[in-house]
């Protein structure tokens, strides 16, 4: 009865316009009082993960501004690193590897290296002692030219692994103990300085032979020391200069005198070239003081007046150069008062059979043909005894010769032939067939020499 009243109450409520809001409001009253307890401990637990996500979140943003610095500091140091790379390349490209002393702007280092087997038999008119030598040697140079164009000087040294002798750089392997170590020589030191672009230039100290010359009246290796002032153009030539031969020893005859000998000498010549031939032709006269014949002679009767002339043309035919070459020298002081052809040393005549003013001249004339990586070379020479000095000739051609002066009254043939086998190194040998001019007592001696070259120039 009770239940029926209470649900007619309702239902009289609800057909009212305030009804209807009064059921819903009771409605929300019980729900929220059902589960109530349970939607605060859900609201909980949202505001605790907003917490952690927004933990999160600044971590996430914390660990992204670390990445960007990262990236960044990298990009700098790649950055960085590309232009320190930069600048050295382009400062190794503006500076010499080597670094050199101040008013040094270049280095220019070069060298040869030769290894030589030489043969020489000598067979004499007059008995039968046939004589036999044998033997290697050696030529190893290295030089540097140092130069400073700002101010137009070029300082050169040069070593050689060879000999002291003045006109030979060879040295003879073993020839005074098993394996010897061998000596180590000055080969040039000298300053040069060029006058602007007059073609004028000085050099002093022990320098490269400066004259244009064949082997008549210096050897290849000659040094001479001294002073040499020398001109150049595209055609003409020219040079003069003053040369110590001799110095802080004792002239023969003399006691402790300690004279400087010296020589004085000059060229004109003049360089050619066209598209087909070129050619050269040089003058010169050389004069020897006459300390100079009594340090090498004992006598300052010998005098040294020479004169000589060098030339030489060559052309192309098909694929072969030809070059022919000539040399001519005298002495003009040579005098019937004294003379070196049969004074020195190993005398080759007797003075009653010579005359040193008929013994003045010698000559050589030949041929040279190149032709790919071969060259072809011969010449004949004719050294009289009187003719040049004996102390500067060349010392192979009449080394072959028994009781030869060095090259001094010496006459023969010269055969060469040599192949590059690379740009650098190559291979050749030479025949020297030399005899004598004057010899002793009616007798002479034949005489070859036989040269066996490996050369490499770097």
């Amino acid at each position: 009865m009770l239940t029926m009243k209470r649900k007619g109450w309702l239902s009289t409520l609800a057909h009212g316009s305030h009804g209807k809001l009064l059921v819903v409001l009771f409605l929300c009253a019980a729900i929220t009082s059902s589960y109530g307890q349970d939607n605060a401990a859900i609201m909980q637990q949202i505001e605790a993960m907003k917490k952690q996500i927004q933990l999160q979140q600044e971590q996430l943003n914390n660990l992204q501004k670390r990445l960007e610095q990262q990236q960044n500091a990298t990009a700098n140091g790649q950055q960085e690193g590309k232009a320190v790379a930069e600048k050295s390349s382009e400062g190794a490209s503006d500076q010499p590897r080597m670094l050199l002393g101040k008013g040094i702007d270049g280095l220019a280092i070069k060298g040869d290296v030769r290894l030589r087997y030489e043969h020489i038999n000598t067979d004499p008119e007059v008995g039968s002692d046939l004589r036999y030598k044998s033997r290697f040697r050696h030529r190893v140079r290295l030089g540097g030219i140092w130069t400073n164009p700002a101010e137009n000087w070029e300082i050169a040294l040069g070593l050689e692994a060879g000999s002291s002798d003045g006109t030979s750089a060879n040295d003879s392997w073993n020839k005074s103990s098993v394996w010897e170590s061998g000596d180590v020589y000055l080969d040039y030191a000298y300053v040069k300085h060029t006058f602007g672009d007059t073609g004028l230039s000085l050099t002093i100290g022990q320098q490269k032979n400066p004259w244009t010359c064949g082997m008549v009246n210096f050897d290849g290796d000659l040094r001479p020391t001294g002073a040499t002032l020398a001109w150049n153009d595209d055609l003409f030539f020219a040079n003069i200069g003053a040369y110590n031969i001799r110095g802080d020893n004792s002239v023969a005859g003399t006691g402790s005198s300690q004279d400087l000998a010296n020589m004085y000498g000059g060229q004109l010549g003049v360089n050619w070239k066209d598209d087909d031939l070129k050619g050269v032709l040089a003058l010169g006269f050389f004069a020897y003081d006459d300390n100079t014949s009594e340090y090498q002679m004992g006598s300052d009767d010998a005098n040294y007046q020479i004169g000589m002339a060098y030339g030489e043309l060559s052309g192309k035919i098909g694929d072969v150069t030809l070059k022919g070459f000539g040399e001519l020298a005298m002495n003009f002081g040579a005098d019937d008062d004294f003379s070196q052809g049969a004074a020195y040393g190993r005398a080759p005549v007797d003075l009653e059979d010579y005359s040193p003013e008929g013994n003045d001249l010698a000559w050589m004339l030949g041929l040279e043909a190149k032709f790919n990586r071969f060259k072809a070379k011969y010449a004949y020479a004719r050294i009289e005894g009187d003719s040049v000095p004996w102390f500067v000739s060349d010392s192979d051609f009449g080394s072959g010769a028994l009781c030869a002066s060095r090259s001094v009254n010496v006459k023969g043939h010269i055969f060469g032939l040599t192949c590059d086998i690379t740009k650098n190194f190559s291979i050749g040998g030479s025949l020297m067939l030399t005899d004598l001019i004057k010899p002793r007592d009616g007798g002479g001696s034949d005489g070859r020499l036989y040269q066996i070259d490996m050369n490499y120039k770097f």
